[in-house]
């Protein structure tokens, strides 16, 4: 029986005002052998079947309502709890797997705009010229501690956490595979 990840879709729905907002987490595609690319989707809608139905581009009333115009008046404050709802969902993925941002909303250089403000810390890359975000999971694909070291990703203790720095060890556990466990303590620090 061979090992394989469980890559599904995941979302959370949460109301802002009288308005109802959904995050969708969704695998795209595998950008590296075993590390999936992930899609981020926000919308703002009046009912969870409109919202689905914008997601999986249905031709139908409801999903293009949400196309045409940019629906709730509750502004920034929509904007700001679907971002701490993406830092909380980002956890659900597998080390080394990132997600994606992208702004193609109504007006995606206002939606470009406003994402700066959130994802400007060093964990992020902002992408100008495609107007997108990047987050990846640590340890990174191409981390020397995968060659060595068997990867469990855990999730830490404040989940809004910047993973730049010293905090980049906080997301994952890293153990010795059972070639390097003959080795001393002494060498194993060294490697």
């Amino acid at each position: 029986m061979s090992y394989r990840v469980c890559r599904k879709f995941t979302g959370s729905l949460f109301r802002v005002g009288d308005h109802l907002c959904k995050v969708f987490l969704e695998p795209i595609c595998e950008y590296s052998p075993g590390f999936y690319r992930w899609n981020v989707g926000f919308a703002v809608g009046k009912s969870r079947r409109q919202l689905n139905d914008w997601y999986k581009n249905r031709k139908n009333k409801r999903a293009r309502s949400l196309n045409k115009k940019l629906p709730g008046k509750v502004g920034l404050s929509a904007i700001s709890k679907g971002h701490e709802t993406v830092l909380r969902l980002r956890w659900n993925i597998e080390p080394g797997d990132h997600i994606v941002l992208d702004c193609t909303s109504k007006e995606p250089d206002k939606q470009f705009r406003a994402g700066k403000r959130w994802c400007n810390k060093p964990d992020w890359i902002i992408d100008e010229e495609l107007k997108e975000f990047t987050w990846y999971r640590p340890p990174y694909p191409v981390d020397p501690l995968r060659v060595k070291y068997k990867i469990t990703g855990v999730i830490p203790d404040d989940p809004m956490i910047c993973t730049a720095g010293r905090n980049y060890f906080k997301a994952f556990y890293f153990q010795p595979l059972t070639l390097y466990i003959l080795l001393s303590n002494g060498k194993i620090v060294n490697q």
